[in-house]
Formats: structure tokens, C-alpha cells, sequence
């Protein structure tokens, strides 16, 4: 068993100072009971057990090999889908006279990880198309999206799993309208592109020829689904080339965490101290700090991975409850972050552990201010587990001339108690294939947290809860009958009707 507190692999360094030896050597201890699975990720092996099916979102990277054949039938058909996928895009890039508008309709896993990277590459090239992104059901964002598209050079990628997401589908249909008000039905129809893993729901919804339906497999989870067909808009954006590279980064990623042992590899290591903060200190919260504005939209898909993933009261095999599962998570982009949420990491009474990604070299020429910004963050890190006692504080402040009464009662303002541990990732650079390193680094923590807990982090049906309730609500409002909706939501539809009256 390793006890080095570095990690390195992927063009990744994760540092473990900043680490209790206690919590260390708990997870380290917990991690050591857990079988070694993450190459069943590579096979036929069911590991979503509430839907009965594998988890194949390993086999999708470019390269991967599978261990059976079943999973190797999976990966063939995967790996000829992205290859059909590329053919398509370039084509489609290379035939346009003008950067083409893409208008991407997803939700959730169908657009998180897609915009996190799409923001975090625009930065090292511009785009080759301008993409659109709409997820909500918010009337203004998808106005302000068709405000900024040219009807003549505008495609629309239809990006939902199920091919069933009541937001996507709404999206679709308005899109699809004024579309045709612009160009015809047919010319609308042909601008139409889906990525799903229920091709015959796509086909009949908008009547989509097959040339223009990629698909995925039901295999794939939404929150994992980028490596797939629903990647489409970074192909579209930047071409194979770096698609490839983030493939080969993840790549690079899954074999340190088949290859290694969890207790001295980077998801296991990230799992285990999550695991031991939460189950044996008793913390409730994480926060993850990124450092660069690249990272801008990572935090919601962090998010979402993470708590969609962990979230969970039930064992994996139904048969009884969890006292505990993931922690809540909170995330932002350093320094803004700092002045946000931060004052609860320094002193709050309850401690929160934390996690800190950051770029060695820029991916710009203002190297000063990029120096500032990784001394930021290993500032806060330092803060965060050495911290600064009252007596330090109440010194520092009778040297400055204030009355040793008053000092002490400004010190205990000030004091910050330290001990709130952090794990600091670096990226060697800022490139796509560093980029897929930290995806998977993230989804194989997930992961391996979820067997520690003993849940399934492939399934959501709280979130599909959600869903089939706002459908009943929809059809409330619209028909007035309340009559299989809570008392609660039958008041609040009283009030909107007596607000529209």
C-alpha cells in the first residue's frame, strides 16, 4: 500500500498534504475492503442494478478495450457511431460558406459537460461554429438564441438520452417553428440533428432521416454521456483533432484507475478521503475552488456529477437504507469565489473539506497576473489547513497599539481555526487532453464514493420523481383539475389563476 501523498498520471498531480494522518490512513483503510471493480466498468458486469444494466460511458473513450463480448459488441458499435459522427460534422464545416449557428437543446448530462468543456477550449481556440446553448424553459433564453441566429446557416442538435425530456422536447418544438417560419417545413426538418439512445422516438417525433440520428446506448448515464454521440457540439466547435485529445486524456485516466490500486490511485484516494470526511468526521459539505475563468461553467457539472450521482437513501440492491451518503457540494471559479462563499470554508462552526484545481503553466502571456492567481489558491489552501489563532491574532494586534482587552475580542473576530483539509489538483497546461484527465478523474471518484456508500451513482429516480409531477401540474394549470395534486400545490395554482384573472 502506497503512502505517498502525491499522485501523478494523465498530465494530473493531485497533492495529499494537506491531509490529516488519521483521515489518511481511514480512507486508505476503507478503500483497502473495497473489491477492485473499475475493470467490470469494462465489461458486461450489471453495476446500475435499479435499471438492470452496466455502465458503458469507459467503453465510449476512443481506444478503449473492453473485457467481454458483449461489451466489446458495445464499444464497436460506440466507436463506428463517433466515427460516422466525425465524417458528418467535418463535412458539414467544410461545406459551410459562413461559421454555421448551432442551436444545442439539451438538459442536465445532455449539456453540462458539454458547455464546462466548450467554455474551458474557447479559450485556447476560437470555435468553429457559434454554439447556442439552451437548457431551461425560460422564454427569454431561447429568444435571446434565436435573436442571434441566422435561419440560413442555423442547425439544431436535439441532445436528450431518452429522446422523452419534457424541457428538450418544448425547446425542440419551438425551435422547429420558427425555423420553418423562416425556411419551410422540409428545409426545417433537414436542419434537424438528434443524439439519443432511442432513435425510433426521434425518427417519428420531427420524421429525422437515420443520417441525421447518432446514437447512444442506454447504457451510458446522462451525467457521463459526453464521451458519446452527445458530444456532437465539440466535434462541431473544434473539430476531431482535440475531441480526440480529450478522449485520450480520459483514456490515459481509466487505465491509472483500472491499472492501480484504489488506495493509492487518484479516484480512490479522492473517493476515500470524501467517504471518511463524511462518514467518520461527520462533515456535510465540499467545495471544489477552480482557478481561471476557463473553469467558469465546470462548477454546475461538478455539481450535477457529483450530488446526482451520491445522492441517494437506499442501498444499491434495494434491500434497505444508508445512514450516509455524498456530501453537498459547492463550487466556483477562484479568485471571484473567494469573496463569496469562502468566509464559511475559513470559520464556519461545522468545517467543510475542500478541493482546489489549478493550471501550472498559462494559457496566455500575462504570466505576473497568472503567478497571482496560483498564489491565490494556494493561499487559501494554506489558510484553510494551517489557519491562525486568537493569541497569534491578539499579539499581532497589541503590537499595532490596541488595549489587551480589546485585542483579545478582535482576535476572536479574526481567528481562523484551521485544520479544514484541501486536495490541490494541478494540470500540467490547459489542453484538451488534460481536460479529459479531469473529467474522469471526476467521474471515476464518483464512482468508487458511490461503492463506499454502498449506493448505485448510475441512476436518478429522484429526478424523474420531479418530472412526472410537473407534467401533472402542467396539465393542472391548463385544465383546472386539481383533483390528484397535493392541497399545497392546489393553493398555489389558485393564486396563479387569481394573478392572471
Amino acid at each position: 500500500m502506497s503512502a505517498s501523498p502525491f499522485v501523478q498520471t494523465a498530465g494530473l498531480r493531485l497533492e495529499f498534504t494537506r491531509h490529516g494522518a488519521q483521515a489518511l490512513a481511514t480512507a486508505r483503510t476503507t478503500l483497502a475492503t473495497l473489491p477492485q471493480r473499475a475493470a467490470d466498468l469494462l465489461s458486461s458486469s450489471v453495476l446500475n442494478g435499479s435499471e438492470g444494466r452496466p455502465a458503458w460511458h469507459m467503453l465510449a473513450r476512443l481506444g478503449a478495450q473492453a473485457r467481454d463480448p458483449a461489451a466489446q459488441a458495445a464499444a464497436a458499435f460506440l466507436h463506428a457511431e463517433h466515427a460516422r459522427m466525425v465524417a458528418w460534422a467535418e463535412q458539414l464545416v467544410a461545406s459551410a460558406q459562413q461559421p454555421l449557428d448551432i442551436i444545442h437543446l439539451g438538459a442536465g448530462g445532455s449539456e453540462t459537460p458539454m458547455l464546462a468543456l466548450h467554455t474551458a477550449l474557447s479559450v485556447l481556440q476560437q470555435p468553429r461554429c457559434r454554439v447556442h446553448w439552451v437548457a431551461n424553459l425560460d422564454g427569454a433564453t431561447l429568444d435571446a438564441a434565436l435573436r442571434d441566429c441566422e435561419p440560413r446557416r442555423t442547425w439544431v442538435v436535439i441532445n436528450s438520452k431518452s429522446f422523452r425530456t419534457q424541457e428538450v422536447m418544448r425547446n425542440a418544438e419551438a425551435v422547429v417553428e420558427w425555423l420553418g417560419s423562416h425556411l419551410g417545413a422540409q428545409q426545417a426538418r433537414d436542419r434537424l440533428v438528434a443524439l439519443t439512445s432511442n432513435a425510433e422516438a426521434a425518427q417519428q417525433r420531427f420524421g429525422l432521416p437515420a443520417a441525421q440520428v447518432f446514437r447512444s446506448l442506454p447504457e451510458i448515464g446522462g451525467r457521463f454521456s459526453l464521451w458519446s454521440s452527445h458530444g456532437l457540439a465539440l466535434l462541431l466547435a473544434f473539430g476531431a483533432d482535440v475531441v480526440a485529445e480529450l478522449h485520450a486524456g480520459a483514456l490515459a485516466m481509466d487505465r491509472h484507475f483500472v491499472d492501480t490500486p484504489l488506495t493509492a490511485s487518484a479516484p480512490g484516494l479522492l473517493a476515500g478521503l470524501s467517504h471518511a470526511y463524511r462518514v467518520r468526521f461527520g462533515l456535510p459539505l465540499l467545495s471544489i475552488g477552480l482557478y481561471g475563468d476557463a473553469f467558469s461553467h465546470m462548477p454546475l457539472y461538478l455539481q450535477q456529477l457529483l450530488m446526482e450521482s451520491l445522492g441517494k437513501s437506499t442501498s444499491a440492491d434495494g434491500a434497505q437504507p444508508v445512514a450516509v451518503s455524498g456530501p453537498a457540494v459547492i463550487s466556483g471559479v477562484g479568485t471571484p469565489v473567494q469573496h463569496t462563499y469562502f468566509q464559511l470554508l475559513h470559520q464556519a462552526a461545522v468545517p467543510v473539506f475542500h478541493e482546489i484545481v489549478a493550471v501550472v503553466r498559462p494559457w496566455h502571456a500575462r504570466h505576473a497576473e497568472h503567478l497571482a492567481l496560483l498564489s491565490n489558491a494556494l493561499g487559501q489552501a494554506d489558510a484553510l489547513w494551517n489557519g491562525k489563532d486568537a493569541s497569534s491574532w491578539r499579539r499581532e494586534l497589541m503590537e499595532q497599539g490596541l488595549a489587551a482587552d480589546e485585542a483579545l475580542r478582535a482576535a476572536r473576530h479574526r481567528a481562523c481555526p484551521g485544520g479544514r483539509p484541501s486536495t490541490f489538483i494541478w494540470l500540467e497546461r490547459l489542453g484538451a487532453r488534460e481536460l479529459g484527465a479531469l473529467l474522469a478523474l471526476y467521474e471515476h471518484r464518483t464512482v468508487v464514493e458511490g461503492w463506499l456508500y454502498g449506493i448505485n451513482p448510475f441512476d436518478q429516480w429522484g429526478v424523474e420523481l420531479g418530472k412526472t409531477l410537473a407534467a401533472r401540474i402542467e396539465h393542472a394549470l391548463l385544465t383546472r383539475d386539481t383533483q390528484d395534486l397535493s392541497a399545497e400545490t392546489a393553493a398555489s395554482l389558485e393564486f396563479l389563476r387569481n394573478q392572471s384573472a
